[in-house]
């Protein structure tokens, strides 16, 4: 079911030093119910679900990430220059899993036909095939998608029913129906977390990745070079990161918490490569699996609340002419 932005998420403080300058999320953002206006701008519709994530055997209450992280928003510092800022609604789930991502990859068909970016916020990572799926069918006749995904799993898993461990089958098949590549990257793969049998099955895929112990600083030209490679010739790029990739120590609120994990800063820096380099390629983004049921004083909030606010920053810094 398509809810409606509510505006009471967006609170903040009200600073006196500038009537313009001094202007928070809470006080620019505007509201964008459905259907959706020709404007252009950033996005945020939520997606509450967690019922992927119960299939799959992991930790609920990823359901309440969406308004959570939206409530965090409120108070950002409005430095977008370039873009409108819009809160779009939520997508709420209730039992049909399958339905509900039907629905909310209409609603991302929609905004991207009307010219937005979408940032989506979930719930469980079962909000990737919907994602993936509203990009695919919004497209005409260039359905070359490049799929990076932040993940500690493949999520490449086959069921007789969607999880959030099967999204990026799901996305297979959807091409192969469609006689078109799966082309499909993940950094932060943690060996601990993927039987044998998930690495057979993404080479069978051509899947790319990287562990999460090269996904380091160390190793950030090989990444940065593995990354240009797995783009050449691809042109829609379509970006999730499912927040268990993080170390549990600095993101402990998630669905399946990474006991290594990668850092946040590493995932800021190889998104501001991409946007710098592939802005005019990437047509969305979601968030995933952040769990505010098993937040620590709100660390998990303050830090992928943050990552949203530097992934609308580095897409108003990166918007290029044609956009404005």
């Amino acid at each position: 079911m398509y809810n409606k932005p509510n505006k009471d998420l967006w609170q903040g403080r009200v600073d006196s030093e500038d009537k313009e300058l001094g202007k928070r999320w809470h006080e620019k953002i505007k509201f964008l119910p459905y259907p959706y206006k020709k404007e252009k701008g950033l996005a945020l519709l939520g997606f509450d679900c967690d019922i992927g994530v119960k299939r799959n055997k992991g930790r609920i209450g990823a359901a309440q990430g969406a308004d959570s992280l939206k409530s965090a928003m409120g108070n950002f510092a409005y430095h977008l220059k370039n873009t409108a800022l819009y809160d779009a609604g939520k997508i709420t789930v209730d039992s049909d899993l399958e339905q509900s991502q039907e629905l909310l990859a209409s609603h991302i068909t929609e905004l991207l036909n009307h010219q937005h970016f979408p940032i989506i916020l979930g719930g469980g990572h079962e909000v990737a095939f919907p994602s993936f799926l509203g990009l695919f069918n919004s497209l005409k006749k260039k359905k070359n998608i490049a799929i990076i995904n932040f993940d500690a799993h493949f999520d490449l898993r086959t069921s007789n029913r969607a999880t959030s461990g099967t999204p990026f089958s799901q996305m297979a098949q959807v091409c192969k129906k469609n006689k078109v590549d799966f082309n499909y990257m993940c950094l932060g793969i943690s060996e601990a977390s993927n039987t044998q049998a998930l690495f057979a099955k993404a080479k069978e895929l051509n899947v790319k990745y990287i562990l999460d112990t090269k996904t380091t600083y160390r190793n950030y030209k090989k990444i940065i070079n593995k990354l240009d490679i797995f783009l050449t010739k691809k042109e829609h790029i379509y970006i999730t990161v499912d927040t268990d990739v993080f170390q549990a120590c600095l993101v402990p609120a998630v669905s399946a918490p990474a006991a290594r994990g990668i850092e946040l800063n590493i995932t800021y820096d190889i998104l501001e490569y991409l946007f710098s380099k592939y802005k005019d390629r990437i047509k969305l983004i979601d968030v995933a699996e952040f769990n505010p049921k098993y937040d620590i004083s709100d660390i998990g909030k303050k830090a992928i609340s943050r990552l949203i606010f530097d992934i609308a920053s580095l897409y108003d810094k990166n918007i290029s002419n044609q956009d404005l």
